[in-house]
């Protein structure tokens, strides 16, 4: 960033903390809830959604194309069964939470055991923000990647108490909405940037003739691992388990009161989440469209370049270099060439292969300038594919800009891990035995809630400075939601429509988590399964077992009334 982003980045930063600290305060956090029911659609869309996925999304389409829309093909679904089999009891038991209600029709244990998996599962939630933030000052300030992470945590530490639990900088359907228009913003300027006469049906046929618009294709399955039974079935139980244990989606159910205008906000939002995560990805697919005419860097991440550069690999990075942009330069000839050729209504295979050759040749540069990278510090992160949106507005929006929407992404990454923080704070408390509040035992107890939130942080950090970022963010994100949301849900639909010996069903919950676990790390099944596998499996082993020590009981009593 120039002079110009620098000084409206720090403004902005500036303004919003010094609002937060002044004015923002004495908001009531429960005026949010409107009786619009469109407000409430959008709500559930902003709870549901993470500011990192504006980020990473599009770098998931730049790679493997809209593919990955099929996940959320199964959101309508999910929307239809939380709505006639979820929430009716929810309203007939009028529930303030799906933990309450587990823990009025099972047991304590049963309840205590749900609430760490899901615990576990918003911790793990929680250190995909840092890894976000930590991404996104890395391409402000040449620092080491563990080195944000610490002082990361160190400023949440210091906002945590600054601001206590009143821990908002923006409101989430605030951030919906800014980064929205931060989508909208970049997919405008990555269409003006595109070559002259390029219009956006020219942009779109380019697109489309390597695949990148293909939404469900055999051949892409075997190659992305996203197919469309694998994602429908997988994203309806996620995307249930979402709508079903997230508290703050039953408080707006319990604030539009169960009716109509819940049923119609989830409608909402079943309509309009799919277009949503669309034109992300859409702005990801054009993306890869505008690097066929730009130069794209060897390595996205300026830091980890900054690194190699530093070593004695500086030399070996360099040759990559230039026969990486030999290749760019080929690349973009033959770009051009196509492209005019679409303009004309005429696709040449020749020159759609030709290109497709030079990127396969440009990749494996890249992945030989990610060894180099490896060698010259084995401690960094080589995956790349999240800074590839963070390079275009950090080099090709223009000035000014680029500082609003660092800013903007910033503070609301920052916004969404103190809300986390709080959020696994309180729960935390909520589950210890600590003595109900009054004047005697008041600071002793805010003592405890600032001790357990630095302690929050400090996990948080311990996470994040040794689980490297394995894959892209919104993967991780599914890949941790995918391990815990078909035993959550199980959990719960048991608990609604099951009769089970709560023993065996807390027994059950514990071999169908471990059993995850272990598949998981011992074997390559993709991470969506998990869904599956977990309602299916806690499902299945909780009715076995019960039927087994239903008949033992039975022939018990059997043999104790013949004695």
């Amino acid at each position: 960033m120039n002079t110009i982003d620098w000084s409206i980045f720090i403004l902005i930063l500036i303004i919003t903390l010094a609002i937060k600290q002044f004015k923002l305060q004495k908001v009531n956090s429960s005026s949010i809830y409107d009786k619009s029911t469109l407000n409430y659609g959008v709500k559930l869309i902003a709870i549901q959604s993470f500011v990192y996925s504006f980020i990473s999304l599009p770098g998931q389409a730049y790679s493997q194309g809209i593919t990955f829309l099929q996940l959320y093909l199964g959101i309508p679904i999910a929307v239809f069964f939380t709505l006639y089999v979820i929430i009716p009891k929810y309203k007939i038991a009028k529930t303030k939470n799906a933990f309450e209600y587990i823990l009025n029709h099972s047991d304590k244990k049963i309840h205590n055991l749900t609430v760490v998996l899901y615990l576990i599962l918003r911790m793990l939630i929680l250190t995909i923000t840092f890894y976000a933030i930590a991404m996104v000052l890395s391409i402000l300030v040449k620092v080491n990647f563990k080195t944000l992470l610490i002082f990361i945590s160190i400023g949440f530490i210091v906002l945590h108490l600054l601001f206590k639990n009143k821990n908002y900088l923006f409101q989430k359907h605030n951030q919906l909405l800014y980064c929205t228009i931060i989508i909208i913003l970049i997919f405008t300027c990555i269409l003006y940037k595109l070559p002259l006469g390029m219009y956006i049906d020219d942009t779109l046929s380019f697109t489309a003739s390597f695949d990148k618009l293909t939404l469900i294709d055999s051949k892409l399955a075997e190659k992305d691992k996203f197919d469309l039974t694998k994602c429908l079935i997988n994203g309806t139980i996620l995307f249930v388990a979402l709508l079903a244990m997230n508290t703050k989606t039953l408080q707006i159910y319990r604030q539009s009161k169960y009716s109509y205008k819940t049923k119609d906000s989830l409608f909402i939002y079943g309509l309009l989440n799919i277009p949503f995560q669309f034109f992300i990805l859409l702005t990801g697919c054009i993306l890869f469209t505008f690097y066929q005419f730009n130069d794209a860097p060897l390595h996205y991440n300026p830091n980890n370049v900054h690194t190699v550069k530093q070593s004695i690999y500086a030399d070996q990075y360099n040759e990559i270099k230039q026969k990486y942009h030999k290749i760019l330069s080929l690349r973009k000839e033959a770009s051009l060439l196509y492209s005019g050729q679409i303009y004309q209504n005429y696709s040449n295979e020749v020159l759609q292969d030709q290109i497709l050759s030079l990127t396969e040749n440009a990749n494996k540069l890249q992945q030989e300038a990610k060894t180099l990278i490896k060698k010259a510090n084995d401690d960094v992160e080589v995956n790349d594919s999240d800074f590839i949106l963070l390079h275009f507005i950090n080099f090709y929006v223009p000035d000014g800009i680029t500082g609003i929407i660092i800013a903007i992404f910033l503070i609301s990454l920052i916004s969404l891990g103190l809300r986390e923080i709080n959020w696994l704070t309180k729960s935390i408390l909520n589950i210890l035995p600590i003595k109900k509040k009054n004047k005697a035992n008041e600071h002793p107890i805010k003592n405890r809630y600032f001790l357990v939130s630095i302690l929050v942080i400090i996990l948080i950090l311990l996470i994040t400075y040794h689980v490297p970022v394995f894959l892209n963010l919104i993967q991780i994100l599914w890949t941790y939601a995918s391990l815990f949301s078909g035993t959550l849900l199980a959990i719960l639909l048991i608990s609604m429509y099951g009769r089970a010996n709560n023993q065996i069903f807390f027994v059950s919950i514990i071999i169908v988590q471990l059993s995850i676990f272990y598949l998981y790390f011992t074997t390559n099944i993709h991470y969506l399964w998990y869904n599956a596998i977990g309602l299916s499996g806690l499902t299945v082993l909780t009715f076995v077992l019960s039927t087994v020590y239903n008949s033992i009981s039975i022939s018990q009593k059997e043999k104790d009334i013949l004695i």
